[in-house]
């Protein structure tokens, strides 16, 4: 039964997380100093720059771990305060919670932001009803994003102007866009981003509404 589970932080994870960061940072200044002299020698510069500000964020705001409360399940990469939108591997459900603690997501809830996610198949079908409030849907809301393009990436999406989808491509990336049921009364209830290997992933803010998509679509839930 779904109870309340307490965050604690990773020594473990901290640690390597702050090495990989601090050798990252030192590297993209060694780089800038023996290699930076043009538009492309900088952005290689920075690209372990940029990893090692990621991995500085992750040894003090990514590095908790908790059980499921769900399942019991084991999940890290946690932030040792606030969490939303942690989704257990295992058992498939998420979990939330303040202060270094989590519960399992109500199933009923609506978030703020698109935070409850899958991938979006190649073909879909909206489920009935806005994709926030499950109200008759009176508009669309086109929502986009760009996948880093590896040749194969609109074969492998394959989204039709039949499921109201659009595939555009142009060098380095894929645009995909895709049109989204809401009512009257909400907007900004879904949003686009890139899963990798040239496939998208699909946040909704409402919870039922991901779970109604992936038993509509046969995909699962992703974080």
């Amino acid at each position: 039964m779904a109870g309340t589970t307490k965050v604690a932080r990773s020594w473990k994870a901290t640690f390597g997380n702050l090495i990989g960061a601090l050798v990252a940072l030192a590297l993209s200044g060694l780089l800038f100093k023996t290699i930076a002299d043009g538009a492309i020698t900088i952005g290689i510069a920075l690209l372990p720059g940029v990893l090692g500000l990621v991995l500085l964020y992750m040894a003090f705001g990514g590095s908790g771990h908790a059980a499921c409360p769900s399942c019991g399940a084991a999940l890290s990469g946690l932030s040792t305060g606030a969490n939303d939108g942690v989704l257990c591997e295992k058992c498939l459900a998420f979990a939330e919670g303040t202060q270094g603690t989590l519960t399992a997501t109500d199933p009923s809830r609506v978030a703020d932001k698109p935070v409850f996610g899958t991938v979006l198949p190649a073909q879909y079908h909206w489920p009935q009803g806005c994709c926030v409030c499950g109200a008759s849907p009176t508009q669309g809301q086109k929502i986009r994003t760009n996948l880093q393009n590896h040749g194969s990436a609109m074969a492998l999406l394959g989204v039709s102007a039949a499921t109201g989808g659009a595939v555009t491509g142009r060098a380095g990336y894929t645009a995909v866009e895709v049109e989204v049921p809401h009512c009257a009364s909400h907007k900004e209830g879904a949003m686009l981003a890139d899963a990798g290997g040239g496939r998208a992933k699909i946040h909704f803010r409402s919870y039922p509404y991901l779970r109604a998509f992936c038993q509509q679509n046969g995909t699962q839930p992703v974080g």
